[in-house]
């Protein structure tokens, strides 16, 4: 399902980018404690999964990639 203007933060593209290369939500906490991205805690990137996940209406963390690379939004 395509969302017209889409707008995703810096925050939320490093965390799709990291999950569409293949690294788990630990690895991305690890990455972003040791560039001092904040929040980097692992509840944190969960939680924006979770709400990315809803708000283009993936059930899965596959499905969410698939929506936003197939719309050329990351």
């Amino acid at each position: 399902m395509k969302k017209e203007g889409v707008i995703l933060d810096e925050y939320e593209k490093l965390i799709l980018d990291k999950l569409k290369t293949g690294s788990t939500q630990v690895d991305i906490s690890n990455y972003l404690k040791e560039k001092n991205i904040e929040p980097h805690s692992l509840r944190s990137i969960e939680h924006r999964i979770k709400n990315l996940k809803k708000r283009f209406q993936a059930k899965t963390l596959i499905a969410l990639i698939y929506i936003l690379t197939k719309n050329n939004h990351i």
